[in-house]
């Protein structure tokens, strides 16, 4: 029984003990009240009475006419005169109904002895006088009392019960935030109480508290301990951009794609006269302008007007630094952001002799040709005046050619319900099927198109909400396609920037209750950096339908880990860069191994992206991760 419910007890029999034991005393105050009262009558009565007829003429006429006197100014129920000689004078009155039920008599009778006194002629005893009081008027006033009595302590009762509910709520008002807390700390979520003014739930709170603090300390500790070790193991020590074996990790995360329509730019720059610049200006000074010129280069493009989804850098030796932008293609567009924005690397005049090249490539293609291909555009670079080459990747046939045309063209596939969904596994060690990913495609110009055809377009024309809800509308509304594995809809960034957004993901669902099967969301790591109370708010309206959150991508934001349970969010799935080095990276094996550790600490599953081959899946069961998907994994293996 809960602690609530014993005191709603406890509080109820004191008040109905109460109520009881005073209502019994006075009724049986009353009661004695009554009949020393009407002891005290007929005795004085009796006596008074006597003394009156002692001094009288004892004619016997004249005796009974004292007496009916006495009897009619009073209420009695008998009065007897009895004489030496046998002869008696007797007066009694009818027995008048009483107001009091038969029950309240019998529990509170009124038993009032009759009063009894000598009357005397001279010296000489003449008889005695008997009188009784009828009770039935004092009965019907007990009555009267009783009830009057109960109605008042009632209402005192139902005062006292308000009085006892609003104290109990009073006192148990801090109680149920300490339980909520204590749930949410077993649930891994360690929120911090607002200490109660109650002495008990106070010492309890504090130490909840002391103990979420020094869990969120030990938290922010071993993330940051992560990130560190990210920085030695995956960053260029000098620069702080990825090492050229993290890089190329990225590189063949990209390739190994499924979806081979997806096309990325990968941006190389050489500073051919960096041996020179170390001799004239020292090496400390050329690090100091090498970082500056990363950090140039990356603003230059984040705040370019590109329509990129990612950006990557690392530096692949020390002249040469690489960029990729995922789902971006328009290399013509790159002039500007880099030989403006970056002319080199001291000063504007470009003492440094700085070559860019540009070429677009997309999954399905070896990475010896990428790089061979980059590699030629910027030896050509070298040669030019511009000093940048770019490769438009116009092998491939484009059928729209402006954004008007991409507008219409997705926008229609929508209208007309040309939506489609391509279902991947993501599998447990012993290679249950743990959820399916639905991946989107569009009927466009006729031709089924997958998600990085046309998703890089619709970012770019704000689309993403629309591309999303008939995602989501297409899976909810066709129940032939999906079996009893919960599935698995990707939503953009895009669509959770605003309360419109949300509202429009959310209306393209039914009503609770009546999804045709189990759907969870998977957001990008960048939503991450929106408001929490945003992403808080979109998982509490997608949990009446049942439907959890994760995030993937993870491992670039390890600050924001420890309060990924906080938010509600219910899994975590990597980065697909991290595993193509997993199965020969003792660095990334520890660093992920770490992480795995950190995920499991906060109750969250931690899911393997980009699993290309079955030696990196068997590197994710010994590492410790719950599930992996990609294209070496198997369902049923």
């Amino acid at each position: 029984m809960s602690l609530v419910k014993q005191l709603w007890l406890l509080i109820s029999f004191l008040i109905v003990t109460a109520f009881a034991s005073s209502l019994a005393g006075s009724l049986l105050s009353a009661q004695a009240y009554y009949q020393e009262q009407l002891t005290i009558k007929n005795i004085d009565n009796t006596n008074s009475l006597a003394i009156t007829l002692s001094h009288t003429e004892k004619e016997p006429a004249l005796l009974r006419s004292f007496l009916e006197a006495q009897f009619a100014t009073g209420h009695y129920q008998r009065i007897r005169l009895a004489m030496p000689d046998g002869k008696s004078v007797e007066l009694t009155g009818q027995v008048e109904s009483s107001a009091a039920p038969d029950w309240f008599q019998s529990l509170f009778p009124l038993d009032v002895p009759a009063g009894r006194a000598t009357l005397t002629d001279g010296w000489v005893n003449y008889g005695s006088l008997t009188l009784e009081s009828d009770t039935t008027h004092a009965q019907n006033s007990l009555w009267t009392t009783t009830r009057r009595l109960f109605t008042w302590l009632l209402i005192v009762a139902v005062l006292a019960g308000l009085g006892g509910s609003w104290l109990v709520r009073r006192i148990t008002r801090p109680l149920k935030g300490v339980v909520d807390q204590a749930e949410a700390i077993g649930d891994k979520r360690f929120v911090e109480l607002k200490e109660p003014a109650t002495e008990e739930f106070r010492r309890v709170a504090k130490a909840m508290n002391t103990l979420s603090g020094r869990v969120k300390d030990m938290l922010e500790r071993e993330s940051q301990a992560l990130a560190n070790m990210r920085e030695k193991a995956l960053n260029d020590p000098v620069t702080g951009v990825a090492n050229r074996e993290f890089f190329i990790s990225r590189l063949d995360g990209l390739i190994c794609d499924y979806d081979q329509d997806t096309r990325h730019t990968l941006i190389l720059a050489r500073i051919a006269n960096l041996t020179d610049l170390n001799a004239e200006h020292g090496h400390e000074t050329v690090d100091e302008a090498l970082r500056a010129f990363c950090l140039r280069l990356s603003d230059a493009l984040i705040n370019s007007e590109l329509h990129f989804t990612n950006l990557f850098m690392g530096r692949l030796n020390g002249s040469d630094f690489g960029v990729i932008l995922t789902e971006f293609d328009e290399t013509t567009a790159l002039g500007t952001p880099l030989t403006a924005s970056v002319p080199g690397l001291f000063d504007e005049n470009g003492e440094s002799e700085l070559s860019w090249s540009a070429s677009v490539f997309k999954a399905g293609v070896t990475r010896s040709e990428i790089l061979m291909k980059a590699d030629h555009l910027l030896a050509q670079a070298e040669q030019t005046q511009e000093h940048l080459a770019v490769d438009t990747g116009s092998d491939v046939h484009i059928p729209f050619q402006s954004t008007q045309e991409w507008r219409e063209a997705i926008s229609h596939s929508i209208s007309n319900h040309d939506v489609d969904a391509v279902l991947h596994p993501l599998v447990r060690p012993d290679g249950t099927v743990i959820h399916l990913e639905a991946k989107v495609r569009l009927k466009l110009d006729n031709e089924w198109r997958t998600a990085g055809y046309f998703l890089p377009w619709s970012r770019r024309l704000s689309l993403m909400p629309l591309v999303d809800s008939a995602m989501l509308k297409h899976l909810t509304t066709s129940p032939e396609t999906l079996g009893e594995t919960p599935v698995i809809v990707h939503v953009a960034t895009q669509s959770l920037n605003s309360e419109q957004a949300r509202r429009q993901l959310l209306a393209s669902m039914p009503a609770a209750g009546q999804l045709p099967g189990e759907f969870h969301f998977e957001l990008p790591e960048s939503v991450l950096q929106l408001d929490d109370q945003s992403l808080r708010s979109f998982i509490e309206d997608l949990r009446p339908y049942g439907c959890q959150v994760g995030i993937s991508g993870v491992g670039q934001h390890l600050e924001n880990l420890p309060k990924l349970r906080e938010l509600g969010l219910r899994y975590l799935k990597t980065d697909p860069a991290y595993a193509q080095r997993l199965g020969s990276d003792h660095g990334t094996r520890h660093y992920m191994q770490r992480l795995t550790g950190m995920a499991h600490a906060i109750g969250l599953p931690i899911y393997l992206a980009g699993a290309s081959t079955p030696d990196i899946v068997r590197a994710a069961w010994e590492l410790g991760f719950d599930g992996a998907t990609g294209p070496g994994v198997k369902a049923g293996d």
